[in-house]
């Protein structure tokens, strides 16, 4: 009724200021959950971000949060989602239509949380330097692009349309005052980023860009590749740079890696991929067995020293994607996994495990079964007139590695459904549904949450999307073993290190949630409203180690916002943490390990976690510091992956690329004083085996370039000799210092 009579006479931004301070409480488990009103917004949410979620001095409950809705308009909570505001009346005049003050971007200063720009359809942008107490609205034209500096809070670039058609181009503009005032520094440009100032020969004025030849002619046609068009930098705003990647079109950011698409000026077609592993330094050029063509790669993972990239290898490759790793320094590809499963949009099933690693999880055609992968160019590539299944999908099933993409296996299936009956399917496993299946719940984990793993997909030979055999799946061991925890498909969230989690269905409107403190052994439903929402997301703060969620949706057409709080649902916090493991503790040492070797070793090494037991209900906590020790293991086959221009055959070996140059088995015309022979394997990248049999018959050899002979050796000898000399004179004073340090503390 309140809300009823308030909208008869607010709009929708003053309905929600009064409606703040009304909140729900339920009783459960002898505890209490504390909920906000709901709060509607115009439009459903398409943003969400924390504002000061890494202050140091924030709290849990006491966070900045923003949400952009899909008509533009923005909130603001600083409470954690608990009360919201609509900063409509903020931002503009009495007089202006609302349409004018339409948000496209909202964009956060990474230099000073306080800073924000809010980047309109239009002319008018929004800036504000307090999280958004007070916005000052500036207009300088359609801004195209705009990124906020790493390190300088008042310094901005942006791009927007010069000239006319069709010689009509992108300029780039640079304000040092926080938008007050813009300078013209360079034209014709179509990308740009601020470097890295910390790198060493960078500055905080170093700057990337794409820019084409200022004196080259205007273009006829608006192909996308442009043979004028170079990848440069700047250390000075543009008042000189310097060419880094000729040709270079495109770049993409995946720090500390940087990747520059670079085009052949003899054919349009032809593709040249560069990276740099060192923040734009130095450049190489990315080694794959084949020649990329246009838009043929992207990048879907670079976070654990090594670079996953997806290549379609002809135009016709619409739903499958190869996708390759590369060595350290992301310049040497070998294939990793072929058919990955991608959409239009060129997204892929492919995902890392947070939180432990080297796991990774993806979806792949199924080669066995019609439609049939063809095979060209040494390399599977798939074709479009094909066979469908019956529920109109080509046959995918789900596969899992614990080495960072060297090998991989199918998904051990869970033996009972979430009623303890017996799951029968003779050869079956487990498949999991990823970001190409629309809205169902995608394969989930947490850095936060070590081990633990959502998903929602089915037991089967093959992975379907059809209602009545969609579950949703929950593993604790990093994907090694899976239970069934319900039927349907639910969107979900870890909370408090991973100690609660909380689910909902996104099939279907609900007025309920679910939760478990105990990993799933047991779960609760709790109604957050006398409405049901179709929930489209429950959140967390981004370091997952909160007990407040925010849960949103839409009813009818109207967003919906709400906080629950599970603070208070249970007193007692976790105890025992400097003896887990006993019968005292509430905490137990987890190790996470390879299913495709004995022992509990991962990447070459035993990693020995402490974390919650399942079955205790208690809370970690915010400040809750997770414990770890490391233990490195003696190298097997799995440390290994194929070195470049090699791939695995049906036995896991290591054999050459059809039709592959004679590449690692000589001399290079520039050698000097050694080369690598290889064997065709390498050790995968972070794996930190020791030592074993193995490891002497896969690494490579190590020989003198020609010419090096025994002069070299003789050279090499002298300086590890006096290296050995100069090593053990220092031991010995160290020694003797230590000695006299002692006898001076005993005397004293």
């Amino acid at each position: 009724k309140l809300i009823q009579h308030m909208r008869a006479n607010m709009n929708l931004g003053r309905l929600s200021i009064l409606s703040y301070f009304l909140l729900f409480s339920c009783l459960a488990n002898g505890g209490k959950i504390t909920t906000s009103r709901p709060f509607l917004i115009d439009s459903q949410v398409t943003d969400m971000q924390w504002v000061n979620s890494t202050l140091k001095d924030a709290k849990p409950n006491a966070k900045t949060v923003f949400v952009r809705s899909a008509r533009g308009s923005i909130y603001r909570s600083v409470d954690d989602g608990m009360n919201w505001v609509s900063q409509r009346d903020k931002m503009v005049s009495t007089d202006e239509e609302q349409y004018q003050t339409r948000i496209q971007q909202m964009i956060f200063s990474h230099a000073d949380p306080k800073y924000a720009v809010m980047k309109g359809y239009g002319e008018s942008n929004w800036f504000t330097k307090n999280q958004g107490e007070t916005y000052t609205k500036r207009e300088f034209g359609i801004m195209n692009e705009i990124k906020l500096h790493p390190s300088q809070a008042e310094w901005i670039l942006a791009s927007k349309y010069e000239g006319s058609f069709p010689d009509r181009y992108l300029s780039l503009f640079l304000s040092v005052d926080f938008g007050q005032s813009w300078k013209k520094i360079v034209s014709r440009v179509f990308q740009f980023e601020w470097a890295d100032p910390k790198i060493k020969g960078f500055n905080e004025k170093t700057i990337f860009a794409c820019v084409r030849k200022q004196d080259a002619p205007a273009k006829k046609n608006f192909a996308e590749w442009d043979p004028n068009v170079d990848f440069v930098i700047s250390h000075d705003f543009f008042k000189n740079s310097d060419i880094v990647v000729p040709h270079g079109n495109r770049f993409a950011l995946h720090r500390p890696y940087w990747f520059v698409a670079a085009m052949n000026p003899e054919e349009e077609l032809e593709v040249k991929l560069h990276v740099s592993a060192d923040g734009g330094k130095m450049f190489k050029t990315a080694q794959f067995p084949y020649q990329l063509s246009e838009r043929s790669y992207r990048v879907v993972d670079s976070k654990e020293g090594s670079v996953f990239v997806q290549v379609s290898h002809s135009s016709r490759d619409r739903q499958f994607a190869n996708v390759y790793m590369s060595g350290p320094e992301g310049s040497s590809y070998t294939l990793s996994l072929r058919a990955v499963v991608k959409d239009y949009r060129g997204l892929s099933d492919f995902e890392r495990i947070n939180g432990v690693d080297g796991v990774y999880i993806a979806n792949v055609a199924d080669t066995s079964v019609e439609p049939e992968l063809k095979l060209f160019g040494a390399l599977f590539v798939t074709f479009d007139l094909l066979c469908p299944q019956e529920d109109g999908m080509v046959p995918t099933k789900t596969v899992i590695s614990y080495d960072k993409g060297a090998m991989w296996k199918d998904l051990t299936p869970p033996t009972n459904d979430h009623l303890g009956r017996p799951i029968v399917c003779d050869g079956c496993s487990l498949h999991l549904n990823g970001k190409t299946s629309g809205f169902l719940g995608p394969v989930y984990s947490s850095v936060s949450s070590t081990g633990l793993i959502m998903a929602t997909g089915n037991v089967g030979h093959h992975l379907h999307r059809r209602q009545d055999e969609i579950n949703t799946y929950f593993s604790r061991d990093a994907g090694r073993t899976w239970e069934q925890i319900t039927k349907g498909s639910f969107i979900y969230e870890f909370g408090d290190h991973g100690a609660l989690m909380i689910m909902a269905n996104n099939r279907e409107a609900t007025n309920t949630v679910r939760y478990s403190w105990n990993e799933g052994l047991n779960w609760t439903d709790f109604k957050f409203w006398e409405h049901h929402i179709e929930v489209e997301n429950i959140i967390t703060e981004p370091s997952g180690t909160s007990q407040i969620f925010i849960l949103y949706g839409r009813r009818n057409d109207k967003g919906v916002l709400m906080q629950l709080n599970f603070e208070t649902l249970h007193e007692r916090r976790c105890a025992g943490i400097n003896a887990p493991g006993s019968d005292a503790s509430d905490y137990e040492e987890w190790t996470p390990a390879d299913a495709l070797r004995s022992g509990n070793c991962l990447l070459g090494r035993k990693v020995t976690y402490t974390r919650r037991k399942r079955a205790v209900q208690c809370f970690n906590g915010w400040d809750y510091d997770r414990r770890e020790s490391k233990v490195n293991c003696e190298c097997t086959r799995v440390d290994f992956e194929c070195d470049f221009g090699f791939q695995m055959n049906e036995k896991k070996e290591c054999v050459r690329v059809p039709d592959m140059p004679e590449v690692g088995f000589g001399a290079p015309q520039d050698c000097s004083g050694y080369f690598v022979i290889t064997k065709g394997y390498r050790r995968v990248p972070g794996d930190s085996c020791v030592g074993g049999s193995v490891a002497s018959e896969l690494e490579p050899v190590i020989q003198s370039c020609p010419g090096f002979g025994r002069t070299g050796m003789v050279i090499l000898f002298a300086m590890v000799a006096l290296a050995t000399v100069f090593a053990w004179f220092t031991y010995i004073r160290r020694k003797e210092q230590v000695i006299n340090s002692l006898a001076c503390f005993s005397s004293g």
